[in-house]
């Protein structure tokens, strides 16, 4: 960062006792070099026989029909934006622009997808036409993502990518927002009506795949019935995670609820019901006192009052002859999640009299 040996002082005052004041002083005693366009014309003709070639072409020229330039890759590509503005910011207002810039290309780079009106929410969307007539009848699997925060008029954009031949393959792109006074399931509706689109020129898709937003999870199960929907490794093991670190009791288990789900898990299976005799043993050896621990324990998984068990961390926490006094912690450890089940001290007494 170039810097002037203009003698500037910058001094911040905060007196303790004023709350709400704080003295600013900069002082500068010589003034800093006023800006210069360290331009040439040679530059500024290549950028205009190139304004419709990528920045980075027209910076690799200048670089080699002028290597000692001062100039940067970045002013190079704010002076070929300003070229090349007009032909796409067609209206001052971003979203009138956006849709009359797509509708420039509509049936030649890209499709705009048509989307019902609704009241309280407003969509713009279109795919890739090229990409889709291509690809479309081999595209088996199918990602949608969001993202919010990347433009000024606040909309959030949906991105939804094919697996062709092992890449990724962008295919659509949407954009969204709501005032608060949509009705329910409008965002479902939305995306169905993008997917929608899709299926006429994706029909053969086997796998959908999205984070935990019930939205995108919603809208893929509509469309794609017969597809096996998977969520997000990465927010899969996120979710496990936060979940493994409340300190609250998880809702009752249900078997049969289970099963119905996932036909696999035995409707017979029952917590601290059903437990292997290897678990209470194995947690028995652990401690010099294994007769209680095991009347302890066996309570406990009974009662289904321990759950997530991790067979090779069970432990007996104990200080000398403060035993009594002490709880048992069985600490199950999951990456950065740590699950603390804590047997009060009047239970403790209680398992000491079995």
């Amino acid at each position: 960062m170039d810097r002037f040996n203009c003698a500037g002082k910058l001094n911040i005052t905060v007196n303790p006792s004023i709350h709400d004041a704080v003295c600013v002083k900069l002082t500068h005693h010589c003034p800093h070099e006023y800006y210069v366009d360290i331009g040439s014309k040679r530059v500024e003709d290549i950028i205009q026989d190139m304004k419709d070639s990528p920045p980075s072409v027209i910076w690799q020229r200048i670089l080699k029909e002028e290597p000692k330039t001062t100039l940067t890759k970045e002013q190079i590509y704010i002076r070929w934006s300003r070229m090349n503005m007009d032909n796409w910011r067609l209206a001052d207002d971003q979203v009138k622009s956006a849709i009359k810039l797509l509708e420039t290309v509509d049936g030649v780079g890209v499709e705009i997808i048509p989307i019902k009106k609704e009241d309280g929410i407003h969509a713009i969307g279109f795919s890739m036409k090229e990409a889709l007539d291509e690809y479309g009848q081999d595209v088996r699997e199918l990602a949608m993502d969001s993202t919010w925060k990347t433009n000024a008029v606040g909309y959030e954009l949906y991105g939804i990518v094919a697996e062709a031949n092992g890449r990724s393959l962008p295919v659509a792109f949407v954009f969204v927002t709501t005032d608060g006074s949509a009705l329910s399931g409008a965002k479902d509706r939305m995306l169905q009506q993008v997917l929608g689109h899709l299926k006429n020129k994706c029909p053969n898709i086997l796998f959908t795949l999205s984070d935990k937003d019930q939205s995108e999870i919603n809208a893929c199960r509509a469309i794609f019935p017969q597809a096996r929907h998977q969520l997000c490794y990465w927010h899969a093991i996120r979710y496990i995670e936060e979940r493994l670190a409340e300190d609250k009791i998880p809702a009752p288990y249900d078997p049969l609820k289970a099963h119905r789900i996932f036909d696999f898990i035995d409707p017979t299976w029952a917590p601290g019901v059903t437990v292997p005799e290897p678990l209470s043993t194995q947690v028995a050896q652990s401690t010099p006192l294994a007769p209680v621990l095991v009347s302890i324990v066996s309570f406990f998984l009974a009662n289904n009052l321990i759950y997530f068990f991790h067979r090779r961390h069970p432990y007996l926490l104990s200080s000398g002859g403060d035993m009594a006094r002490k709880q048992f912690l069985y600490i199950h450890s999951l990456r950065r999640s740590r699950r603390l089940i804590c047997l009060s001290f009047a239970l403790w007494k209680i398992a000491l009299e079995l």
